[in-house]
């Protein structure tokens, strides 16, 4: 709420000079306004959002009120304390930092003072000495003006978030409808500033690590990057869309967040029927995601991520591999060196350490215990399938228990 100014103290005699010298640099704002503004945007580059006409208006009306209130020895009134308030607002709208508006003001006025101090030392040093009396004026401007600024820049913030936020939930539903209305569809693409027929890549992390206010900061964090991220929980999951953006930069703000979330990955798909699959191939990975920080891409796991939701069906005919991983994980550990080493005794007895007749000798007794050859396309592909369903848990629920190394 804002508070009335005290009445204007009148002018006494003492204080004339510094009146005069207040009055003298207030008609010289106008001039004075295009340096100030050079400087805030030499020392703050965010500034350059800002259009220079824009900026060189709100600097003069700025300045223009704080002499004047120095001349009347009043802090800002209320009209001035509104036009603080409208600052904020329209830095917030631009997409400035909280950080580099409050910044702005501070050089500003520090430059402003060192113009009062300059032309204070050319009239005598008398008259340096009175400008400290100035002092406690010139910070009650400060503070008011930047209070006034920052809360009007954060209910502007809010009330964005809140619109924002809103039309994301619309866009998500609408994309997971069974049939849903294209042109609705690409008009809420619209509105949260992505190209619908542009390409999208989703990520997916569980819900329950990401509260209101946390999903807010992480949208600041990188949704004014290049680029547009939208992100909101849906059920049990948090889901976010990128478009434009390395979706390394998303994956690496959620691990600031916690470096041991779950994350899953979408691939990157055309379109909005692509953003929607892009969705679920984020969902089947995340599936696959354990507490170790690293996500899992549905590029390179798309295979176990498709077969895990169908994991019950195919437990009769992939189960073999779960006592065996579980009580040999070295037998899991030969077979997985064994295909990821050209089928080569030699070369995957290197990578494990092992001497070839080792890795000869228990693969045989995979075999022995699982009934698959790994030297066989259908052994090869049930093992490995197999053991990465048992990985991801599938089996769980049925009495097998994931191996402890894998």
């Amino acid at each position: 709420m804002t508070t009335a100014s005290p009445p204007a103290r009148p002018v006494r005699e003492d204080w004339q000079a510094l009146a005069d010298l207040c009055t003298s640099v207030r008609t010289e704002v106008p001039r004075l306004t295009a340096g100030i503004v050079d400087r805030i945007r030499e020392e703050i580059p965010e500034y350059h959002i800002v259009p220079r006409d824009e900026h060189e208006a709100g600097v003069r009306e700025q300045f223009a009120g704080l002499l004047t209130g120095l001349i009347t020895r009043r802090g800002p009134s209320p009209e001035e304390s509104e036009h603080a308030r409208a600052l904020g607002r329209d830095r917030a709208l631009e997409g400035l930092p909280l950080q580099a508006l409050i910044g702005a003001f501070h050089v500003g006025y520090r430059e402003i003072w060192n113009v009062l101090l300059t032309r204070a030392d050319a009239r005598g040093e008398n008259l340096s000495r009175q400008l400290v009396r100035l002092v406690g004026t010139v910070w009650t401007w400060v503070e008011q003006a930047t209070g006034a600024a920052a809360e009007a820049y954060n209910d502007t913030i809010r009330a964005q978030e809140a619109a924002q936020l809103g039309l994301t939930y619309r866009f998500f539903e609408a994309l997971y409808a069974p049939s849903p209305a294209e042109v609705d569809v690409a008009r809420l693409a619209h509105s949260l500033g992505f190209d619908p027929a542009g390409t999208f890549q989703a990520v997916c992390a569980p819900s329950v690590a990401w509260a209101d206010e946390q999903l807010a900061e992480l949208r600041g964090r990188v949704g004014r990057r290049t680029g547009n991220m939208r992100c909101a929980n849906r059920g049990a999951t948090m889901v976010a869309v990128v478009q434009s953006m390395p979706v390394e930069v998303l994956v690496e703000a959620m691990r600031r967040h916690d470096p041991r979330l779950r994350i899953g990955t979408g691939l990157v798909r055309s379109g909005l029927a692509g953003a929607a699959a892009s969705i679920v191939d984020a969902q089947e990975a995340l599936a696959l995601a354990g507490a170790d920080g690293k996500a899992v891409s549905f590029g390179s796991a798309w295979l176990a991520a498709t077969l895990l939701p169908q994991a019950g069906r195919l437990m009769p005919l992939l189960e073999a591999a779960a006592e065996p991983a579980a009580s040999h994980p070295d037998l899991a550990v030969t077979v997985r060196g064994f295909a990821d080493h050209g089928f080569s005794l030699t070369a995957t007895g290197r990578a494990l350490h092992l001497h070839p007749n080792t890795v000869k000798y228990r693969l045989a007794r995979w075999r022995e215990l699982t009934g698959w050859d790994v030297h066989t396309w259908p052994g090869l592909s049930a093992s490995l399938l197999g053991l990465g369903l048992l990985e991801a848990g599938a089996f769980e629920g049925c009495g097998h228990e994931r191996p402890h190394q894998m």
